[in-house]
């Protein structure tokens, strides 16, 4: 009698025979059903697809902005509230939070995924997919090898995507490279450093690019390609070498350029090789976050499709009600806002810069009209009336309730399409993926490694442009001018201002909290959180303050990496909690 498929998932975080993969009961699929036929196969493979974490999600509320110095969250009841807090979050209570959490059951016990559950909770039952579609593609019939290479290098990449996941939260982990089959596969495993356990993703992705393919047919468009598998592994080797994951590999906390050097390796032949893999630097910065027609744009790397978003998915994060929202929980801060320069190409700090503090909101980056919204921004019609933003004090969206309005004098604009309003009711029209890797942070990504190596104007080899030129390459794309010189003449000051660009080019987009952190600059980040608050006058002029919002961050040094479950560790005989839990 054929054996009814139920795959347990992996021992980690769960209890030995706990089942993810339930079959239907009127399809009757066993596992040569499934295992032998090509076409199965793959639909059992793209579950690798489906743990994919989607943060514009309606149920998720916070952002990951509002755990680093991007946004600040009116919504208390999340992960943001307990991170923030600096206090312990690790708990079986606090299991089903979604960034901190590491697991989430449905009422009858059946395992959440995809959106719906923490990314490490996705992460865990990713890899058991990837491993048993390594353990099982023998039994595969009648595909060809290039269907066979497709698959393996599907896996191959997600096993390091989602492995790489909980290293960026937990710190260095196990093996996670094989099946675990009972509790005894598992109990007596050790803790490896971050860059060790990395090294397993680089091996991984090493193996993907001699299998996937350089492009997909256009029905197959958002698989993963060579190009993916480029940007991945050219990420977690800059991340390797970083101050916080070196100073976890051997205590000391500054850049390794060996690995750098790596890392600018595969960022080199992604950037060279661009058009091979079908990627390129568009024109229109705005239309990579959300579009009409073809759901990805065409620097997108790797992204979460989730078709056409919901109105739900907006009003939540986005959208307040008095523009026929509901929560609009994230709001950006002035930490955010002073960081987008002058159009002059001069940070607003620089006297040279022209800003005027009285106008603080003319002239800027253009990418600052794109992604934040102001007071007095043009933002919505009514019939033949414009509708503008207000925020100063007593204004249309300063009067919101507390749990609706911004607490901070701003909204993201970056993710909320224009004419999605009570107005004008163009809702649930655009395509809006969450990006995870784009075009544009891998020139980012090089040109931090090439200046740590190089310097920021020496030419690196493989790729033939220069740590400035990559920078400038994304600040001319959207019309700002190159880099001021007075910021280039040596490593120390372009660093600043290629963390200062990437803080501005990739905002929202889920990067910055990872960032602060390995860089060992979040207790300096995070020291001080700022929201603009406007008083309007009787004859119409506005003057502006910046109050700290107090209490809102409480990051130690132990929270450079996330507590791991207590339950856990009590099940392990050699497993050892992070530092400070």
């Amino acid at each position: 009698m054929k054996r009814i498929l139920y795959i347990l998932l992996i021992a980690f975080t769960l209890p030995a025979c706990e089942s993810f993969l339930d079959r239907s009961p009127d399809l009757g699929l066993v596992e040569e059903d499934i295992y032998t036929d090509y076409f199965t196969f793959r639909a059992f493979n793209d579950r690798l697809y489906g743990h994919m974490d989607d943060q514009l999600h309606w149920d998720r509320r916070d952002d990951l902005g509002s755990v680093a110095d991007e946004t600040q969250n009116n919504y208390e009841y999340g992960f943001s509230t307990d991170m923030n807090s600096g206090g312990n979050y690790s708990t079986s209570s606090k299991s089903k939070l979604y960034e901190s959490g590491w697991e989430a059951k449905t009422a009858d016990g059946k395992p959440k995924w995809g959106a719906e559950a923490p990314p490490i909770w996705n992460a865990i039952q990713a890899i058991r997919v990837a491993n048993l579609t390594f353990k099982n593609i023998e039994m595969l019939e009648g595909a060809t090898e290039e269907q066979v290479n497709e698959l393996l290098g599907q896996a191959y990449f997600f096993r390091a995507f989602y492995y790489f996941q909980i290293l960026i939260r937990w710190g260095g982990q196990p093996r996670m490279d094989f099946l675990f089959e009972s509790d005894e596969d598992y109990k007596d495993l050790e803790r490896r450093d971050f860059v060790t356990s990395a090294q397993d993703c680089i091996e991984d992705l090493d193996a993907s690019l001699l299998l996937l393919p350089s492009t997909w047919p256009s029905d197959q468009h958002g698989r993963v390609t060579k190009g993916s598998a480029l940007a991945l592994k050219g990420m977690i080797l800059l991340y390797m070498g970083s101050p916080l994951m070196q100073e976890d590999a051997n205590g000391a906390a500054a850049y390794n350029n060996d690995l750098l050097l790596e890392s600018l390796k595969a960022q080199s032949e992604l950037i060279q090789r661009q058009g091979e893999f079908g990627v390129s630097l568009g024109t229109n910065y705005a239309d990579i976050f959300f579009r009409f027609g073809n759901p990805g744009s065409s620097e997108v790397l790797l992204w979460k499709n989730r078709g056409t978003r919901s109105k739900g998915d907006l009003t939540n994060h986005f959208i307040p009600k008095s523009y026929g929202g509901a929560n609009a929980t994230t709001g950006p801060t002035q930490n955010m806002v002073d960081m987008f320069e002058m159009e002059s190409g001069l940070p607003i700090t620089d006297p040279a810069s022209n800003y005027d503090p009285t106008s603080p909101y003319e002239g800027r980056d253009p990418r600052f009209y794109n992604n934040i919204l102001y007071n007095g921004a043009e933002w919505g019609v009514n019939g033949q009336q414009q509708i503008y933003i207000e925020t100063f004090t007593g204004g249309r969206e300063d009067n919101l309730p507390d749990n609706q309005a911004s607490r901070t004098g701003y909204f993201v604009k970056k993710f909320w399409p224009k004419g999605s309003n009570h107005w004008e009711k163009r809702w649930s029209q655009h395509y809006m993926p969450w990006v995870y890797i784009r075009l544009s942070q891998v020139y980012l990504d090089f040109a931090e490694a090439a200046n740590e190596v190089y310097g920021p104007t020496a030419v690196v080899p493989e790729a033939g442009i220069s740590a400035l030129q990559a920078v400038n390459i994304i600040r001319n794309r959207v019309g700002m001018p190159d880099v001021n010189s007075k910021y280039t003449g040596d490593k120390a000051l372009f660093r600043d201002r290629i963390r200062n660009e990437r803080a501005v080019e990739l905002c929202f987009e889920g990067h910055r909290w990872f960032d602060i952190r390995r860089w060992k600059i979040a207790e300096e980040k995070l020291a001080t959180i700022k929201r603009v608050v406007i008083k309007k006058s009787s004859d119409g002029s506005l003057e502006y303050s910046y109050p700290v919002l107090k209490g809102v961050r409480n990051f130690r040094p132990r929270n450079y990496w996330y507590p791991i479950p207590i339950d856990e560790i009590a099940k392990y005989n050699n497993y050892i909690q992070n530092t400070g839990w």
